[in-house]
C-alpha cells in the first residue's frame, strides 16, 4: 500500500538531512581524525628514523648536565629544550643561574612539569608526549581549517597537512620543543574565531601567548579578523566578546609582572634576549648582511647549511606574504607579517626554519591555490625537495651537527 504523500515527503526530508550531517561530520569528525592520526604515524616514524640515523652513526650517550640518561629520548632533547626542561624542574632565576631562561615563556614547562607524573617524573618524556600529541592535534586543526576555507576542500586540505608532515625542520615536531604546542593553540584559536566563538578563541590565544611571544602576533591577527566579521556583519558596534580579544594581552601582562617580581626590571625578557644571544632590533638590510656575513663565515658545511636554510627562510615568509596579499587575506597576512617581520627587522637571523612551522597561513595559503596542471607540478616538485631536505635535517639532527 502506497504511503501517503505528505508522509513520503517526509521520510525524503529526513533521509536528506541525515546524508547532510553525515557529510558534515565527514567535515568536521572523520577529515581531521584521519589527518591527525596520519601525521602522528609519521612522527613516529621520523622519530625511529632518527634513531636508526644515530645508531648507525655510532651516536653515544649525550654528554649534558640535563640530559636524561635514556640514550633515545635524549636524541630528542638539545638545546633549548635544555633551558625548558631546567624550568619544568626547577623554576625561573634557581640560585646561581640569574640568566637567560626569563627568555622562554612559561606555558610549555608548566606544561611539562604538570603532566610528568605520567612519565614517572621525567620531564623529558613529558614534553616529547606534548609535542607528539600537540603535532597530532595541529594537523588535524589544520584539515580542519583548509576543509571549511572559502578557496579550500579535502583535496586542498590532505594538500596542506601534507605539506606540514615533510616540512624540512618537522623533526621539532618530534623534540622538546614549543613549536607543536603553538601551531596547535594557534590553530584552535584560528578555527574558533572563523566559527565566531570569540570567548573560546581569546582563551585559546591567550594560552598561545603564555607559549611563545609569537602569540602577540596571533592577537593582532585575531583583531583584523574581529574587524573583517564585524564588517561582513553590517553591525553598528561590536558585540561584548571584543572583549576577549584582550585576553592575550593578560598572559603576556602576567609573565611580565612575575619576571619583574623576581628581577625588579619591567623589561627582564627582553634584556634575556639580548643578553643570551645578543639579540636586538635592526633595519632589515643591517639584518640581511649580518645572516649574510654568518654564513660566508661558517667553519663547516652544517653550520654553513643551517645558515642559508635561515636566510631561504625568510625569504620564503616574505614570499608567502606576497601571496596572501594577493588572496586578500588580510588576517593571515597580519599573523605572517608580523612573524617575519620580527626576524627580518633583527640582528639575529637563526632557527627561522624552525620559526616557519607555525606558519599556518603559508600552508593555507599554499593548498589553496588554483589546481592547475601546473600546480599540480610545481606541487609535487616542492614535496620532492622538502622530503629530501627533511631526510637531510633529520640525519644532521640525529649526528648532532645541527639542531636549530
Amino acid at each position: 500500500m502506497p504511503l501517503p504523500q505528505h508522509r513520503a515527503h517526509r521520510i525524503v526530508l529526513r533521509r536528506t538531512v541525515l546524508q547532510r550531517v553525515v557529510i558534515v561530520r565527514g567535515v568536521t569528525v572523520a577529515g581531521p581524525v584521519r589527518a591527525a592520526a596520519a601525521f602522528l604515524v609519521s612522527r613516529v616514524l621520523l622519530g625511529a628514523t632518527v634513531l636508526a640515523m644515530a645508531a648507525f652513526a655510532g651516536q653515544g650517550a649525550v654528554d649534558h648536565p640535563w640530559a636524561t640518561g635514556s640514550w633515545w629520548l635524549d636524541h630528542f632533547s638539545a638545546w633549548d629544550s635544555y633551558h625548558y626542561v631546567r624550568i619544568a624542574t626547577l623554576g625561573y632565576l634557581p640560585p646561581g643561574l640569574d640568566c637567560c631562561d626569563q627568555a622562554y615563556f612559561p606555558g610549555y614547562p608548566l606544561l611539562m612539569a604538570a603532566l610528568a607524573p605520567l612519565t614517572g617524573g621525567n620531564v623529558t618524556a613529558a614534553g616529547l608526549l606534548i609535542s607528539l600529541v600537540a603535532g597530532a592535534a595541529a594537523a588535524g586543526l589544520l584539515w580542519l581549517l583548509v576543509a571549511r576555507d572559502a578557496r579550500g576542500g579535502t583535496a586542498a586540505a590532505r594538500r596542506a597537512v601534507t605539506l606540514l608532515a615533510l616540512a624540512p625542520s618537522g623533526f621539532f615536531f618530534v623534540a622538546v620543543y614549543t613549536e607543536a604546542l603553538f601551531l596547535a593553540l594557534a590553530l584552535g584559536a584560528w578555527v574558533l574565531a572563523t566559527r565566531r566563538h570569540w570567548w573560546l578563541a581569546g582563551l585559546v590565544a591567550a594560552l598561545a601567548t603564555g607559549v611563545r611571544v609569537n602569540g602577540l602576533f596571533l592577537a593582532a591577527a585575531l583583531v583584523v579578523l574581529y574587524a573583517v566579521q564585524w564588517h561582513s556583519d553590517g553591525r553598528a558596534r561590536p558585540r561584548p566578546d571584543v572583549l576577549a580579544l584582550g585576553l592575550p594581552a593578560v598572559s603576556v601582562a602576567a609573565f611580565v609582572t612575575y619576571l619583574h617580581s623576581r628581577t625588579g626590571s619591567w623589561d627582564a625578557w627582553r634584556e634575556a634576549e639580548h643578553r643570551g644571544w645578543d639579540r636586538a632590533t635592526a633595519w632589515p638590510w643591517e639584518g640581511l648582511a649580518t645572516a649574510w656575513r654568518s654564513l660566508l663565515d661558517s667553519p663547516n658545511v652544517w653550520l654553513a647549511a643551517s645558515r642559508a636554510a635561515d636566510i631561504a627562510a625568510v625569504l620564503f615568509g616574505v614570499a608567502v606574504c606576497v601571496l596572501l596579499a594577493r588572496q586578500r587575506r588580510w588576517p593571515e597576512l597580519t599573523y605572517l607579517g608580523l612573524t617575519v617581520g620580527i626576524v627580518v627587522c633583527s640582528t639575529l637571523w637563526v632557527s627561522t626554519p624552525r620559526y616557519a612551522l607555525t606558519w599556518f597561513p603559508a600552508y593555507l595559503a599554499i593548498a589553496t591555490l588554483r589546481d592547475t596542471p601546473a600546480y599540480r607540478r610545481t606541487y609535487a616538485v616542492g614535496l620532492a625537495l622538502s622530503a629530501a631536505l627533511l631526510l637531510a635535517a633529520a640525519w644532521a639532527t640525529a649526528t648532532r651537527h645541527w639542531l636549530a
